[in-house]
């Protein structure tokens, strides 16, 4: 936020400009607004507000608003409106139904439902849908003074008119707007939260902020920002309480322990070393879940085949062990403990120097372009083996596992030992329908934020919906969809399995019994046919480590994976 100024000189300024902005919704409002944050609708300039006649009719609207501005073909929204039971002239009926639904908006005005060669188009300005006038008013808020901020995001949150956006509407295009909008929603609240602490109105805050984290209690941020609240209101020990009912939390749903940043605002609770008052200006208050990376973990870039711009990052001391992360990553993530992997490195990294990188394309690597290649995922990681020193134990989790595998066939001077963690050698072998790994990869190139979350719900059995939106996020925030989708491509048709016995260096296996996400015979398949391998299962349906099994994954990887760790 920016500082405020002297209130005396600056409140005729900040009078005019919420004026001003306050004139601007005025405006808009003589406007005809199409309205998805609730139920689909379309309100009138003069505050006529038209529904949609019938389910279809609604998911036409819906359909046309979710990509307002854009074509939407006519097989689009013939699969949209009747799947698999098609009239007997599709195109016909289609037709009927724009018809009907152009005449009913220009009924009050909008004349808005264009033909256009192939489809239909909704002709609108942004300003003419709600969702897009919320968002405009979050982003205004982040570049403005508190006091100002506090009013568009109360302008941008009353524009919700029920718990989810396209409500009721099945097509997949809505949906994955409805769950980008619902993240959109709650950093809003969690903004405004934090606003109205840098007012002084803690109070105000507790009084808000309890219900909203006792109704979504992953949220780190708010957590945080309720913390610091129920200090600043003298309520220590409730904010300690509500730290440990966190960690209970994260730990039953996620398999997490609390980031850094919020374990060190425990620490400072329990210190007494928060001020009761925070002195203004944009230095002066920290955000409320810093993203500052781990201490002592650095971040470098080096030149990976074709020219490629990898980044890659080092914590700890001891031998060299490179942990190679899987599917899509973010270092950024991992070094903020909001990651399921963050833990177990955090503990490998009291016994030897974690090196670890994001993969061409993902995370902070996402300015390279990304080859999918088995052969060239091989190739990148021994360019970070170079750059690391040369030889090292690797640490292979999820889809990692062909990777390190080929290397360590081809180059067995590179990689001393090898531990492998809920992975496989044998793509075809491990996810048997061909079917379902192309819907799923069409879905993640389609419709990312929907794939994501559906995903996510695979990552740990009875996930809530705070749960898969935590996971999602930290997927989506990884990669684009195209990235991801091509890594994921490779991940089903990756086959090293006629390579094993060319594996000679010592190897653990791990892998959880109930994965949904790399199946257990993958694992299972691994761990017999690799020479010299030891097989380490673990009980329950998680497919990244959890947080009750990270003592005995520590120490199995101490003594098994980095035998020289006490020399």
């Amino acid at each position: 936020m920016a500082k405020l100024a002297d209130p005396v000189v600056a409140q005729p300024r900040r009078d005019a400009a919420r004026h001003h902005w306050l004139h601007a919704w005025e405006v808009l409002d003589a406007v005809t607004l199409f309205r998805v944050l609730g139920r689909v609708d379309l309100e009138a300039d003069d505050g006529t507000v038209v529904e949609p006649a019938g389910s279809r009719q609604r998911s036409l609207m819906a359909a046309l608003v979710a990509r307002a501005g854009h074509v939407v073909s006519v097989d689009a929204l013939v699969d949209l409106l009747w799947g698999d039971r098609l009239p007997a002239q599709p195109a016909n009926a289609l037709h009927t139904q724009v018809s009907r639904l152009r005449e009913r908006l220009k009924a009050v005005g909008a004349d808005v439902v264009r033909t256009r060669p192939g489809g239909y188009l909704l002709d609108v300005t942004p300003d003419e849908v709600d969702s897009h006038r919320f968002e405009a008013a979050c982003r205004r808020a982040e570049a403005s003074e508190p006091a100002d901020a506090l009013v568009l995001l109360d302008e941008a949150l009353g524009l919700w008119r029920g718990e989810e956006a396209y409500a009721g509407v099945d097509d997949d295009g809505a949906r994955a707007e409805a769950v980008r909008l619902r993240e959109l929603r709650h950093t809003a609240v969690e903004s405004r939260a934090r606003v109205l602490l840098d007012l002084g109105r803690a109070q105000d805050v507790v009084s808000e902020m309890e219900a909203y984290v006792a109704e979504h209690p992953l949220r780190e941020s708010a957590q945080a920002t309720l913390m610091r609240a129920l200090y600043a209101t003298g309520r220590h020990a409730d904010a300690l309480a509500h730290f440990d009912d966190h960690r209970r939390r994260l730990a039953d749903e996620l398999g997490l322990e609390p980031s850094p940043e919020l374990r060190e605002l425990q620490q400072q609770v329990l210190r007494h070393e928060i001020p009761q008052q925070r002195p203004a200006g944009p230095q002066a208050v920290p955000p409320a879940v810093p993203r500052d990376l781990l201490p002592a973990m650095t971040v470098r870039y080096l030149t990976a085949p074709g020219g490629r711009r990898i980044a890659w990052a080092s914590a700890g001391d001891g031998p060299t062990v490179v942990v190679m992360l899987g599917w899509v990553s973010s270092l950024e993530v991992i070094a903020s403990g909001r990651d399921p992997r963050s833990g177990l490195l955090e503990r490998l990294a009291r016994h030897a120097r974690i090196v670890t990188y994001d993969r061409a394309g993902t995370g902070l690597s996402r300015d390279a372009s990304a080859d999918p290649s088995l052969d060239y995922a091989a190739a990148e990681l021994d360019a970070v083996l170079d750059a690391s020193g040369g030889e090292a134990s690797v640490l292979a989790m999820s889809q990692a596992g062909p990777v390190a595998l080929r290397l360590a066939a081809s180059r067995p001077e590179r990689i001393r030992s090898l531990a492998l963690f809920g992975t496989y050698a044998n793509g075809p072998l491990t996810f048997r329908s061909s079917a379902m790994n192309r819907a799923v990869a069409d879905l993640v190139r389609a419709h990312w934020g929907l794939a994501a979350w559906t995903i996510a719900g695979l990552y740990r059995p009875a996930l809530t919906g705070d749960g898969s939106a935590h996971l999602a996020k930290i997927l989506r925030g990884s990669a684009p969809a195209e990235v991801a989708a091509d890594y994921l491509e490779a991940i089903f048709d990756a086959d090293v399995s006629a390579e094993l016995d060319d594996v000679t260096c010592p190897a653990l296996v791990m892998h959880y019994r109930g994965d949904r996400v790399i199946p257990f015979r993958g694992g299972e398949h691994l761990a017999r046919h690799l020479p010299s391998a030891t097989f380490l299962p673990l009980e329950g349906g998680y497919h990244l480590p959890d947080v009750t099994d990270l003592d005995r994954l520590e120490s199995a990887l101490a003594d098994f994976a980095l035998p020289t760790t006490g020399s």
